[in-house]
């Protein structure tokens, strides 16, 4: 996470329920791309509960152990 808290708003598109999902977020898990590319597995799962703990089921993403880090990664990037 990054040093200073804050809030921020995630807001992605449900094409299935044709609606606009905004997800508020408490504190910010990562700082920018370069950030989140220096991750390890570890890191990124860390980020993905943060995100998954707020996110729709639907809109979760997939931690399993079959899914490599560059999917996970991808899957953040995709969400922010």
């Amino acid at each position: 996470p990054c040093s200073n808290p804050a809030c921020v708003a995630l807001q992605n598109e449900d094409m299935d329920e044709d609606a606009i999902v905004i997800t508020a977020l408490n504190t910010v898990p990562f700082c920018c791309h370069a950030d989140l590319v220096t991750m390890n597995r570890l890191e990124l799962l860390r980020v993905a509960a943060t995100l998954n703990a707020k996110l729709p089921k639907a809109m979760q993403i997939d931690t399993g152990a079959s899914r490599s880090d560059a999917f996970i990664r991808n899957s953040i990037e995709l969400l922010v």
